[in-house]
């Protein structure tokens, strides 16, 4: 192969190196989006039910359409007050914001569910898993088709224990609702289930469109014409006439002319083989001096 091709599959393999490089920082970059999505609505959603845990319970003096259910029922004389735990209320806000929700949609699940709506799917079960087993594990992430699933965990803390403790001293309301048998016995610090959430994926037809804009394109074309334009022009016109150059001398032409930058002002080694070809010539023509003179 010719030097100049040499230098464009160089070249291509070059760029396609870096494309790659590109592809996988892409990727990183997609999944650090994502990741920071899903991270926001689960520290959203611990913050709500550590606000309804603070109050022990909510109370709400109408239930709306669709939202019935309650753990508790107090009667005054301005009416009934309906009490929503903060299981039950975190259920309800995740069934309203999945509804309207644009992209992220979220679900706490746990493997003692007391809910049938709140059964775990299947990553669901494999990331509760990976909590017990792993108490350091801060997250666990990964994609199903075109979504991507996230997942963080939930701890007991002190005031859980009062229904998910001992069922002895549980409320009447909880034992009258759930019965005694489904998710007692934690302990504090115990992975008592998770915060799922659920985003649609960042495709490659999505990110296709952001590459292909017409400034990428435009410089990629001027890198591209930018290395062809010095290869031809600055490498290769040179080596040609340097070959020409030195073949004439070697058939005597010891008149030729050299174009070359001193080699003590160029770093250039294109101007170095031009010296030593000089060099030779110069030799050269002592050498046929010499022979004329005998």
């Amino acid at each position: 192969m010719s030097i100049q091709m040499k230098y464009s599959l160089v070249f291509f393999v070059t760029l396609a190196l870096v494309a790659g490089s590109f592809v996988a920082g892409l990727t990183t970059l997609r999944d650090q989006v994502l990741r920071n999505e899903a991270e926001a609505v689960a520290d959203q959603v611990i913050s709500f039910r550590a606000w309804v845990a603070g109050t022990g319970m909510i109370w709400v003096d109408k239930l709306a359409p669709g939202f019935t259910d309650f753990l508790a029922e107090k009667k005054t004389a301005h009416g009934s007050f309906y009490g929503k735990n903060p299981a039950l209320a975190t259920r309800e806000l995740s069934t309203i914001a999945n509804k309207t929700a644009l992209r992220a949609t979220f679900l706490v699940t746990s493997d003692e569910y007391r809910q049938p709506a709140n059964k775990p799917d299947a990553f669901e079960s494999s990331a509760i898993a990976a909590f017990k087993s792993d108490r350091d594990l801060t997250y666990v992430d990964g994609y199903q088709g075109n979504t991507y699933r996230y997942a963080r965990p939930i701890f007991v803390k002190k005031g859980c224990l009062k229904c998910h403790g001992n069922p002895k001293d549980a409320p009447p309301e909880v034992i009258a609702k759930y019965g005694s048998d489904k998710a007692f016995g934690y302990k504090v610090g115990d992975v008592r289930g998770i915060i799922s959430v659920k985003l649609p994926a960042i495709t490659w037809q999505g990110i296709l469109p952001i590459m292909s804009n017409p400034i990428a394109i435009t410089l990629l074309v001027l890198a591209f014409l930018l290395n062809f334009i010095f290869t031809k022009r600055v490498i290769i016109k040179r080596l040609v006439n340097l070959t020409n150059d030195a073949t004439a001398v070697a058939k005597g032409k010891l008149s030729t002319t050299m174009d070359y930058t001193d080699p003590g002002k160029s770093n250039d080694e294109i101007d170095h083989a031009y010296h030593a070809v000089n060099l030779l010539k110069k030799s050269m023509i002592i050498i046929m001096k010499r022979a004329k003179k005998k």
